[in-house]
């Protein structure tokens, strides 16, 4: 029985972003056993964020899209439902609408939730979830730590799982001539902090330091980020690159500059740091510190110190013997620490275990999310058409 084929099935936002660029490492680099893979992704048609454009490496993908918040919950999670193939294994949850799904269906899978980002938007999933999951992962001390205080009772289905990236193979040569600098992620201010580039990019100029910009990725943010920057300033904007394309263009730069405000273990700056980067990166509580020594493979300043950046890139564009020695000792921790092939196989080994973690589920699991028009029995477009009755009628715009 153990040793008997099952599925893992992984849900994910159809969106750029740290956990679907985790998933495809997990895909690609896992090693032959007796499991295969399929990838649901889920995609909002109102999303204003950019739908992944990289390569997943499973054996199944389906998309399931949806219209929410206009649509009725529960026909969205019909569909989902109906993405989801039969048969034993494991779910891996992620978000919101899987985790919903749960508590109208017992699937007869035992369900890994990934806590991937130390917010309180994903704490307050696994807490409110917690009776449809059987397994939490998280890859964070800090995560880990708060994780096991919010549950007390769950101690023994928590593990902590760091992952890992795959060693990039190009790595940046040191170049004359002005400093090259990066930011890779989503285009979004609250998460981000995207907004302190400019600001960054003005104290270098005031401070005479020859640098130039490569910003990557898309979001809702965008827009306002291109009005801010100067157009005289030494600024490129490349869109959304797949995870590969991104790395590619890491080794042609030298700094990578992360003004982040909240994060779980950001896979960017690992994959930075892999490529010879050195990371001027925001000190957070979760992740951060557990890659980024400051002064001996990196530096980190407090959330918004936009003069502090500007300092720590400046200090490198004056310095490159320095610049060299932290490129060198930021590879060297990532290959040390965070190579995929090392890490992949505690991750099939805990689904493995899929049989033994699976749980008894409460027969009766009240949904912790909906509103008076989220019915099982209501049809669907009925309340698509009174939710966006009401929008136009309160001058709201559709999301």
């Amino acid at each position: 029985m153990k040793d008997s084929p099952f599925t893992v099935v992984y849900v994910v936002p159809d969106k750029m972003g740290g956990l679907v660029n985790i998933v495809a490492n997990l895909l690609a680099f896992r090693r032959p056993d007796n499991s295969t893979d399929t990838v649901v992704r889920v995609h909002n048609r109102f999303s204003t964020d950019t739908r992944f454009v990289g390569h997943l490496a499973a054996s199944q993908h389906v998309i399931v899209e949806h219209a929410l918040p206009l649509e009725n919950l529960y026909p969205v999670l019909r569909r989902l439902a109906r993405a989801i193939p039969a048969g034993p294994g494991v779910l891996v949850a992620n978000d919101l609408l899987e985790l919903a799904l749960l508590h109208y269906y017992d699937l007869g899978r035992t369900v890994v939730y990934i806590l991937h980002g130390d917010h309180d938007y994903y704490y307050d999933l696994a807490v409110r979830h917690q009776p449809v999951i059987d397994v939490f992962v998280t890859y964070s001390r800090t995560i880990d730590v708060r994780l096991r205080q919010l549950l007390p009772n769950r101690q023994d289905s928590i593990f902590y799982l760091p992952y890992g990236i795959a060693i990039p193979t190009k790595v940046r040569t040191a170049v004359p001539g002005k400093l090259r600098l990066i930011f890779a992620g989503r285009l979004e201010h609250g998460q981000k902090g995207i907004f302190d580039l400019p600001l960054i990019d003005q104290q270098l100029r005031e401070q005479r330091a020859a640098v130039e910009w490569t910003i990557v990725g898309g979001g809702p943010d965008e827009a306002e980020l291109r009005s801010r920057w100067q157009r005289s300033s030494s600024v490129r904007m490349r869109g959304v690159k797949s995870q590969a394309d991104t790395i590619e263009l890491f080794a042609e730069h030298d700094v990578f500059v992360l003004p982040t405000r909240a994060e779980g273990f950001p896979v960017a700056l690992l994959e930075a740091m892999g490529a010879g980067l050195v990371p001027v990166v925001s000190n957070l509580t979760s992740g951060v510190p557990e890659v980024v020594a400051p002064g001996v493979n990196g530096y980190r300043l407090e959330i918004g110190d936009v003069n502090g950046f500007a300092d720590a890139i400046a200090a490198l564009d004056c310095n490159r013997e320095l610049l060299e020695t932290l490129s060198q000792q930021a590879r060297q921790t990532v290959i040390a620490r965070f190579d995929i092939r090392e890490r992949v196989g505690d991750y099939q080994q805990l689904f493995a275990r899929w049989r033994e973690l699976r749980q008894p589920k409460p027969r009766h699991s009240p949904m912790p999310y909906g509103s008076r028009l989220d019915k099982p029995w209501l049809p669907n477009a009925l309340v698509y058409a009174v939710r966006a009755s009401q929008r136009r009628l309160t001058g709201r715009a559709l999301p």
